[in-house]
């Protein structure tokens, strides 16, 4: 996983430096005619990546992950003037279900557990070109465990009965503005640090005999809107100019 992250880092520094020798991007958002906040959405996925235990720990072991739901709402908010790393945040509640299976010497085991999610994030967006871009996220996420199910296949019973979970997690996305009000973001999560439980520093979960990681494929949709009439205009800069009547998200 560190390797995968990696690789995306660089490939989404090259496309910024490529994007850049060729010409200047357009802004994505012009700030003297949108809110500096709004609300998203996003509907998505979840999948249990299996990591079979050592054969010799357990050589009739085979873990699988299974496709579950994902739904989350929220808002977002722009750092004043923009940022300078991280451009915005945003904080969300979420339904999201992971789920997976053990057979083991023939049985079958399956668990499935529903969680209500707080997040929050923190998003840095590298500009590709006037209408995409890069969003790197690091986040943290409460997840509250309200309902689970356990069928055992016989093998190690490594029962999670924690109510309530803590993680750390990182996000990559790619953005497209599709419209001056529209921003659509496909994305990619993973926890990279479970805290509470803690397991010994590592970011994926132990059950019945085998580990699983969550991934969270997800599609947000996020909105811009203009200040109301009564609205106070943008403040000021220094030097007299709007600081924030555009800015260059790179």
């Amino acid at each position: 996983m560190k390797q995968l992250i990696t690789i995306l880092l660089l490939l989404a520094t090259i496309g910024q430096l490529n994007a850049q020798a060729k010409r200047k991007n357009q802004d994505l958002v012009e700030f003297s005619r949108w809110k500096n906040s709004g609300w998203h959405f996003a509907p998505g996925l979840t999948y249990m990546v299996p990591f079979k235990p050592k054969a010799d720990d357990a050589p009739e072991v085979n873990p699988n992950g299974r496709l579950s739901l994902y739904a989350e709402v929220g808002r977002w908010r722009f750092f004043p003037g923009g940022g300078n790393v991280f451009n915005y945040f945003d904080y969300s509640l979420a339904y999201k279900r992971l789920s997976g299976s053990e057979k083991y010497q023939g049985n079958k085991g399956v668990f499935k557990k529903n969680y209500l999610v707080g997040n929050f994030n923190i998003n840095n967006i590298i500009q590709l070109s006037d209408y995409t871009f890069i969003q790197n996220s690091l986040g943290a996420n409460l997840d509250w465990n309200f309902m689970q199910k356990y069928e055992n296949s016989g093998s190690t019973y490594n029962l999670d009965n924690q109510k309530l979970l803590f993680s750390l997690h990182y996000k990559i996305g790619f953005g497209i503005k599709v419209s001056k009000k529209l921003f659509i973001i496909p994305s990619i999560e993973t926890p990279i640090l479970n805290i509470k439980q803690f397991e010994k520093g590592r970011s994926d979960y132990g059950i019945f005999s085998s580990r699983y990681r969550p991934i969270i494929f997800s599609v947000r949709f996020a909105f811009l809107s203009k200040p109301s009439k009564n609205a106070c205009p943008p403040v000021p800069g220094g030097d007299g100019k709007d600081y924030d009547k555009m800015m260059q998200m790179e």
